[in-house]
């Protein structure tokens, strides 16, 4: 029985190494110079991510019939500045716009080959500068590398980058292309000199992600339905230029953008955009930002059609700040919008345009608005005793047919169960537990599972050999035991290293009581850890003996000096060849919540979980532990009939980010006052 339902989320223990490979790649590197560069001199490039498109080549310098990377560098002066490019490059091969870090990411980048005599023909790149807080001039420089060498090209000409909120804006097609202009040039010039080229990019289809949402090619900035055809160029304002398509076809003769930070359909029948909407208003909710505004104005005849909202979050990268991202298109007669499933804490930031229906786009209005931390829901999951609770957190945690092989243990006493959880984790089973008969409501449970092998943790004497007879007559039934709980907890360490072929970790816990061991089940099942036991003030030849034999090398001892002595920690310390850190407070609630900090701090597990037991007896928390571990949490012991102090504090330290606290048994096991007090905590 469950008193509220929530959705139970699988989180698989996961290693992630995030490795950039540099093999081969020096980290210094030689220098040279290549004759070419680019041979479409751009005088403008917008600051905020749009694409532009020009043509370089390479005419001497280089070695024949060589793979070279190619960048794209917008940098201050005529030679490479690693603190002031800001340049990205389009490599179509990975589908990814690549930032120029310096020397670090060379083989992100696109790659060319240069012809037999060492030139490379003249051939399209595609850029995008990447630091709305940087604008000026710049100078564009390709950058090829292979081998070690670094080659600069010989031709760096100067650009200006513009502030697009105040000293550009942008254009698009108002109307059809003819057909055939998808992936053509499309260009601004100067009214003067076609050689003099503004702004130069290619229509659509032109392979690129130009919105950077992870889409080619999907890109339609005019009227709907025809991005295959779509352009967009960035432009400064009040300069007046022609627009060609293949320096061939002229769209446009002597426009001018009138007004800065607005996307205009250059020829359209309406070239006025609308006004920003006014009174932007960014309300920060739960796991949630609303966003309110006031209708925007359209003088162009056109009349309003709608809003675009884009949002992005603060880069990572110092040099380079993210895209906008494209996230909603309400329609003109709203002036809200709710932005939800957002990250507790995290800063985003928004910007609303008005559209008309000649697709102008108006100037921005921006805020931003960090979402708050959800409710966290208290859940209590229990049945009419220990084995019903057992068999209830069992069926809250694994879905049907989820597993085929079941760990059983005993529901009478704790000593032979303290090995179970690591088991569990390594074949991904609940704790089930049994008494002196098997009942319908355990078979039904393994049936609902999907079982077909049972591996009871303990000997005759904890389950009963009729109990394993009346299992046998429907599943395959194993038992790991041994003379005494010290082998049996050997003995699962050895079970573990079969299925897992590692067991050079261990917890070490006392083996004559059980809330040490509790307390790092939840652990022990997520890394499939086993979990020996030892007396307070000796180690068995048995538990010394299988540290040898299944290779462990590092451990935990779970207990203060009055769990296990200073003279049982010595030798573990001696046997074992790497760290032992002994993780243990001055109770078995203190241990259990300094456990979960190490837990924690370790990368294993989180607070925004957290299974609660009582400290007093073993069977809730133990079969608690697969769906602590399951849900990427910690388990806390308390006192069941007052809240115990040091959940009390780690529930105050950690409460941000606290989203389900789960008590484990009725009220008869952990009291409604220690669930009330647990509620009060957590509003």
């Amino acid at each position: 029985m469950r008193e509220h339902r929530s959705t139970r989320y699988l989180v698989a223990a996961v290693v992630v190494a995030l490795v950039t490979s540099l093999l081969g790649v020096p980290t210094a590197f030689a220098k040279s110079t290549f004759a070419g560069g680019p041979t479409d001199t751009v005088l403008y490039v917008p600051n905020d991510h749009t694409p532009i498109g020009f043509r370089f080549e390479a005419t001497a310098g280089l070695a024949p019939s060589t793979d070279y990377y190619a960048k794209v560098r917008f940098t201050v002066g005529t030679s490479p500045d690693p603190t002031t490019n800001r340049g990205l490059t389009w490599n179509g091969a990975s589908g990814a716009w690549v930032p120029d870090l310096g020397g670090v990411n060379w083989t992100d980048f696109p790659v060319v080959t240069s012809n037999p005599d060492g030139t490379i023909t003249e051939q399209w790149i595609f850029a995008k500068f990447g630091d709305e807080l940087s604008s000026g001039t710049y100078h564009v420089m390709i950058s090829l590398f292979s081998n070690g060498t670094t080659y600069n090209s010989s031709n760096v000409p100067a650009v200006t980058v513009m502030d697009m909120a105040t000293q550009g804006g942008w254009i698009h097609n108002g109307s059809t292309l003819a057909a055939g202009s998808a992936g053509r040039r499309v260009e601004c010039s100067s009214v003067a000199s076609t050689a003099t080229v503004y702004a130069l990019a290619k229509s659509e289809a032109d392979l690129v992600d130009s919105d950077s949402d992870g889409v080619v090619d999907n890109e339609d900035y005019g009227p709907a339905g025809v991005s295959a055809a779509d352009f967009r160029l960035g432009v400064p304002v009040s300069l007046p230029f022609n627009t060609y398509i293949n320096r061939t076809s002229q769209i446009t003769s002597s426009f001018t953008l009138a007004v800065a930070d607005t996307d205009i359909a250059h020829s359209g029948t309406d070239q006025v955009a609308p006004s920003a909407p006014g009174s932007f208003v960014v309300d920060p909710g739960v796991l949630a930002n609303e966003l309110s505004w006031t209708a925007a104005g359209d003088a162009g005849g056109s009349g309003l059609t709608g809003y675009r909202i884009f949002r992005r979050v603060a880069s990572g990268q110092e040099k380079f700040s993210n895209p906008w991202r494209l996230i909603a298109q309400p329609d003109s007669g709203v002036t809200t919008y709710i932005d939800e499933g957002l990250e507790a804490g995290v800063e985003y930031f928004y910007q609303i345009r008005a559209v008309d229906a000649a697709t102008n786009v108006g100037p921005r209005a921006e805020d931003s608005g960090t979402p708050l931390q959800f409710k966290a829901e208290l859940v209590r999951t229990f049945g009419a005793d220990r084995y019903g609770t057992a068999i209830a957190i069992s069926q809250s945690t694994f879905p049907p047919g989820s597993t085929s092989t079941a760990i059983l243990a005993t529901g009478m006493n704790f000593p032979d169960a303290l090995a179970a959880s690591g088991l569990a984790g390594a074949v991904g089973s609940p704790v089930l537990l049994v008494g002196a008969s098997v009942t319908a409501s355990l078979t039904a449970e393994l049936d609902r599972l999907g079982v077909t092998d049972i591996v009871i943790v303990g000997g005759e004497s904890a389950v009963p050999a009729s109990v394993a007879t009346a299992l046998a007559a429907n599943y395959t039934v194993d038992r790991i035991a041994g003379a005494d709980r010290y082998s049996t907890a050997a003995h699962a360490a050895s079970r573990i290293k079969e299925l897992t072929g590692d067991a050079s970790f261990a917890f070490f816990a006392r083996g004559d009581s059980f809330a040490d061991a509790l307390a790092v089940s939840p652990i022990a099942y997520s890394g499939a850890i086993p979990v020996l036991l030892v007396r307070p003030s000796s180690v068995p030849t048995i538990t010394s003996g299988a540290i040898g034999v299944l290779g462990v090398t590092d451990g935990v001892v779970v207990g203060s000096e009055a769990a296990i002595s200073s003279g049982v920690y010595a030798t573990l310390d001696t046997v074992l060849s790497g760290s032992i850190p002994r993780i243990g407070g001055t109770n078995r609630y203190e241990t259990a919540k300094l456990i979960a900090d190490y837990a924690v701090d370790e990368g294993w597990a989180t607070y925004s979980y957290i299974g609660l037991a009582t400290g007093l007896n073993y069977p809730d928390a133990l079969g608690g532990s697969g769906a602590t571990a399951w849900s990427g949490g910690v388990l806390l012991l308390t006192d069941p009939k007052t809240l115990s102090a040091p959940v009390v504090s780690a529930i105050t330290d950690n409460k941000g980010e606290i989203a389900t606290v789960e008590i484990f048994g009725s009220s008869n096991a952990v009291s409604k006052r220690v669930g009330d007090a647990v509620a009060a905590l957590l509003e």
